[in-house]
């Protein structure tokens, strides 16, 4: 039988060394990856997540989610069946992409506002692609056509609805209750000024970006590798053998990697607008890792959780399928598939607007507080 405690110290091991051979046979490959992986983090992951991640933390440690949670209340209950304090990271994790979900999700444990199980279900549909990827990058800029960059959005946004609505249903049939009222209670925090709340959202919010850049780095240098070394070539003739088209078996590897170069790679090679739902519905590895390390503390199923990223992809892609057969986009659309390379842009008109809602909530209850000290 097999010493399980030897399996984990050699395979550690293992993988320092091939990764140190790696960078010893192909060192132009592992600095062309690296290279690559900087201009995708420049270009779209810094410029789309870092300012929601700055707004998510700035919004938890200044006690805005609080005013928030009024709001959505009813909505948060009702749908989800979670505290209305979980509001604010549920629709930042709609509009702010991959990793704010999570971090919004960390805060909101780390200052004992949910439940272990509350994190738990949290993380199984708050996590989503967000506008100023799938708007902006994707449908303007790669498919020149916003309105299928749109319509990838709302299939991903659907997605997540319908699971956070099936695990809220759930929940409510194993505990046979709503919301544990006490937790919301008993989760009283003091509020940190604003000056306060905001150099503590960036450090949050450039620590996050940080540890991003470096795995996004790292699986840039690992697929420019083995794009470049011949093994995906060898892959794609395997997969040849099992009856996968060359094509589709080109972005298996892309998609369960990362993200961004996955949509790159559906581009170049022509392939249907749906597969773009397909990669940004699971995400990647890459993308988990983040999460998985901005979730360190949080007692998180991982297997649980992936295995809702593959229900995800299966209900969004489901959705652009049926959608992409009804709706057709024009000729000029797919014309950047043989083309040059996109570039990115991380401004959106519904990202902004969000971003300028959710301000606005959050100075409208600054002042109110502020009235309330001058007059009473």
């Amino acid at each position: 039988m097999i010493n399980a405690v030897k399996i984990k110290k050699t395979v550690p091991l293992l993988l320092s060394f091939c990764f140190i051979s790696m960078l010893l046979i192909f060192p132009s490959y592992c600095v062309e990856g690296v290279l690559k992986g900087l201009e995708n983090t420049c270009q779209i992951l810094i410029p789309s997540l870092f300012p929601y991640m700055v707004l998510s933390s700035f919004i938890m440690h200044s006690g805005a989610d609080k005013y928030i949670g009024k709001i959505f209340a009813p909505v948060t209950r009702i749908l989800f069946n979670l505290p209305p304090v979980c509001s604010s990271a549920i629709i930042l994790s709609l509009i702010g992409g991959f990793p704010v979900g999570a971090k919004c999700v960390q805060l909101l444990y780390k200052d004992k506002k949910i439940t272990p199980e509350q994190a738990q279900r949290m993380m199984l549909f708050c996590v989503c692609s967000g506008p100023a990827f799938l708007i902006t990058a994707i449908g303007a800029v790669m498919l020149h056509n916003i309105e299928a960059g749109i319509i990838l959005y709302i299939t991903q946004i659907f997605s997540c609805i319908i699971i956070g609505i099936c695990t809220g249903i759930y929940s409510r049939i194993k505990n046979k209750n709503s919301v544990n009222e006490d937790t919301e209670k008993g989760a009283v925090k003091e509020k940190s000024s604003a000056v306060t709340a905001i150099l503590e959202a960036s450090s949050d919010g450039a620590e996050s970006v940080m540890s991003m850049t470096a795995l996004v780095v790292i699986f840039s240098l690992l697929l420019n590798v083995f794009s470049k070394s011949g093994m995906a070539e060898l892959l794609t003739s395997f997969f040849g053998i099992l009856g996968m088209q060359p094509r589709q078996s080109e972005i298996i590897i892309p998609i369960i990697s990362e993200v961004t170069m996955a949509c790159n790679e559906i581009k170049n090679l022509s392939l249907p607008v749906w597969y773009f739902s397909m990669a940004a519905g699971f995400g990647g590895i890459c993308v988990h890792m983040q999460i998985f390390g901005i979730l360190r503390n949080v007692p998180i199923n991982r297997e649980k959780y992936i295995l809702f990223r593959l229900i995800n992809t299966v209900i969004s892609t489901t959705a652009a399928y049926i959608v992409f057969m009804l709706y057709s986009p024009t000729t000029e659309t797919f014309s950047v598939f043989g083309g040059t390379e996109a570039e990115f842009s991380a401004t959106t008109l519904i990202g902004s607007a969000a971003l300028i809602i959710m301000c606005a909530v959050f100075l409208l209850s600054l002042r109110k507080k502020e009235l309330t000290r001058r007059f009473f």
